[in-house]
């Protein structure tokens, strides 16, 4: 992928953390495969203000759901593909614009984690 298209994907990145609501100080789980899109969406979450949470991208909506209350978290950001293997969360997916991207989709979760 050359350079230029990062800026394309750095603000359809952050579009996405505020499509699904992030704010200063919220942790995200951030569970997509190494790659690039993986490296530049832990970068924007932490430039506006997140903290982001690697998960590896195979746990079970069980373990997400445990992790998720353990830290607090607010967010889980995934490849569309993983929505059918997290539909137990307490929580709707969100789509984002750019199904292109890694962080194509996302779910909030409830308040009280």
């Amino acid at each position: 992928m050359s350079n230029s298209a990062f800026p394309h994907r750095r603000a359809t990145a952050i579009a996405a953390l505020a499509d699904l609501g992030m704010r200063i100080g919220d942790r995200v789980l951030i569970m997509l495969p190494d790659g690039p899109g993986f490296a530049e969406l832990i970068t924007c979450v932490e430039e506006e203000g997140g903290v982001p949470l690697p998960l590896s991208p195979q746990l079970s909506a069980q373990e997400v759901a445990r992790v998720a209350a353990a830290a607090r978290a607010r967010l889980v950001l995934i490849p569309v593909d993983r929505i059918p293997a997290l539909a137990d969360l307490s929580a709707e997916p969100v789509l984002m614009n750019d199904p292109q991207g890694p962080w194509a989709a996302g779910f909030r979760l409830p308040a009280d984690g």
